[in-house]
């Protein structure tokens, strides 16, 4: 599932053309630093963190409790393998760094790396240490892996990390895709768009989870990188503080036994911890999809139109989203016609195997 070319790929499986390390001992670097690995009473720790690195590298959002718990909730995560943590003197976390394994690889084995270090504490070494550790543990990963599917190691950056991006690019990185986001002054006149014909609009619910996220699957499957969302993924998305059902948007359009399918959507998340850094309210549009059947019918303008119109109401200020810069379905020229433009840029960087 993925709009993503492979070619001239290897025929062997992952496990026989990746060589991994048996045992991997955990980072040396600072004298005054015990690196160790990671339990989920860590949290609040890493939280601390992530909200200080923050401040540098993404200083327009931040990293949410819930999001972490969930992240440590997953089956896939083993916080004690998949993980380390490098605290100093005082038992402040002082770097922090994960290797994570894709739940539902189809067209990609994706190991996710995640990491920081503090900012006062940069340039020590510690983000290169950090980083070795990480691949080693991907490389497990992916050497686990009996399928050919391409194996990647990649990392997510806000093009203000220019450190971490240096040091990726070193380490062999490729700047693979560029990520824009977007905002909307809800001040501005809002466009009236009536539903498609035969297409009826409804807030999301728990009632319509599995259609969505069926729906999900397929308007995200010729997207770059994209693959199938687990069940289990879906229900730690809705259980998020952040998620606004109320505000978010389903078309629903007659199926063949005379019910109704899920056919496009429009998710809301809504965080008033983040209204400070960008100096006043706004809702943040997590996705926007179509069914591909159901496209070229103007059902993603009738449905953006609609909650731009419902996070007015709500006295929100803005609405922001983000999008992939080459996405296949024009969505960044959608979404600039609807008065979006441009306020932020973040990059994947990819080691492919």
């Amino acid at each position: 599932m993925s709009g993503t070319p492979h070619h001239g790929l290897d025929p062997r499986a992952l496990r026989d053309r990746v060589t991994a390390p048996s045992a991997i001992d955990l980072p040396a670097v600072g004298e005054d630093l015990v690196w160790r690995p990671v339990t989920a009473a860590d949290i609040d720790l890493i939280l601390d963190l992530e909200r200080a690195a923050g401040e540098v590298d993404h200083p327009r959002s931040l990293v949410l409790r819930d999001e972490l718990e969930e992240e440590f909730a997953d089956e896939t995560f083993v916080p004690e393998h998949d993980a380390v943590i490098a605290l100093d003197r005082d038992g402040r976390a002082v770097a922090y760094g994960s290797a994570t394994a894709p739940s539902s690889p189809e067209t990609i084995f994706w190991v996710e790396l995640d990491g920081t270090v503090v900012p006062d504490r940069r340039g020590e070494g510690i983000g290169s240490a950090l980083l070795a550790w990480q691949e080693a543990r991907g490389l497990q990963h992916l050497a686990s892996c009996e399928s050919t599917l391409p194996g990647w190691l990649a990392v997510g950056a806000d093009e203000r990390a220019t450190r971490t991006i240096r040091l990726l690019e070193a380490n062999g990185y490729e700047r693979a895709r560029w990520w824009l986001e977007l905002e909307r002054d809800l001040a501005a006149p809002l466009p009236e768009l009536p539903s498609p014909s035969g297409v009826r609009f409804v807030p999301y619910d728990k009632e319509w989870a599995e259609p969505t996220r069926s729906a999900w699957n397929d308007a995200f499957r010729d997207h770059w990188g994209t693959q199938p969302m687990t069940a289990a993924e879906w229900a730690a998305g809705d259980r998020l503080q952040a998620s606004r059902p109320d505000l978010a948007v389903l078309a629903l359009a007659p199926d063949e036994s005379g019910g109704e399918r899920v056919v496009g959507f429009v998710l809301v998340d809504v965080t008033p911890e983040e209204w400070p850094l960008r100096g006043g309210s706004f809702g943040y549009i997590s996705s926007v999809g179509v069914r591909r059947e159901a496209r070229g019918q103007g059902l993603a303008r009738a449905m953006l139109a609609h909650v731009l119109r419902t996070l007015r109401a709500e006295g929100l200020g803005r609405a922001v989203l983000d999008v992939d810069a080459e996405s296949p379905t024009g969505a960044l020229g959608l979404y600039q016609s609807l008065g979006f433009t441009v306020n932020d840029r973040s990059v994947s960087l990819v080691k492919r195997f």
